[in-house]
């Protein structure tokens, strides 16, 4: 039934005339793909779910088809009216309220012991159990004075869990480069990302890594800096 009703509302974009939310991806065309394909409703946006994995982004024609609009967090911020925050504060003045944002919903229920259940990420500990022990999970949790307590969801549909380890493999490796300061890893990890390894070759990704190390290099530690900087110190 979920299936169809996004067949029905977002598979045919050739008259699609509604406006939908940027942020989304206009007609979800991406989440259409996914539930197609994976059989599961995805959760996060169209916009970003694109860039997480190798499908939808690989040349200029790709990304206008499934991507019509592009959503950029920087520009929405910088657009904002400079004096917005004064606004905000007179209509604080009338009286607050809660945003949908789960800050103020898990502070009341700790701070109340009233019950709410928000879906927080938290260390996996064996929360999913066919994805890896300590990874990052998003799971339904129950907030009270007790603070957050998560639930456990058990496993995944076997192919969910492969989806979503594609992406752990590269957050593991990234997180080992800091650990161990082993730069290769940083490598590694840009080299298993499901939409760098869809577009460029492993001399283009080891390539394209030394160019951002290079221009990050002062926020870098010691470690990731480029040999010549490093000399230069």
């Amino acid at each position: 039934m979920a299936q169809k009703k996004m067949a029905d509302d977002h598979g045919d974009h050739s008259d699609a005339k509604e406006e939908h939310s940027t942020y989304e991806g206009g007609q979800e065309r991406v989440r259409s793909a996914l539930m197609a394909m994976f059989g599961y409703f995805h959760t996060e946006s169209s916009h970003h779910a694109s860039e997480y994995l190798a499908y939808f982004r690989k040349n200029l024609e790709m990304i206008l088809e499934n991507i019509p609009q592009r959503w950029d967090y920087f520009e929405v911020c910088a657009a904002h009216d400079e004096n917005e925050h004064l606004r905000f504060l007179e209509e604080a003045k009338k009286g607050l309220k809660p945003s949908l944002e789960y800050g103020s919903h898990i502070i009341h229920a700790t701070e109340t012991g009233q019950p709410t259940v928000v879906y927080g990420n938290v260390p996996n500990t064996n929360l999913i159990t066919n994805l890896p022990e300590g990874c990052c999970v998003e799971v339904a949790c129950l907030v009270d004075r007790n603070g957050i307590q998560p639930t456990h969801a058990g496993d995944l549909p076997v192919q969910l869990a492969a989806v979503n380890r594609l992406n752990i493999n590269v957050q593991q490796l990234a997180v080992q480069a800091a650990l161990t300061e082993n730069l290769e890893h940083v490598y590694h990890a840009t080299a298993l990302d499901p939409l760098t390894s869809a577009l460029l070759t492993l001399p283009q990704i080891r390539t394209m890594v030394d160019e951002m190390l290079q221009a990050e290099a002062q926020w870098l530690p010691e470690f990731a800096r480029p040999k010549v900087l490093q000399a230069a110190d």
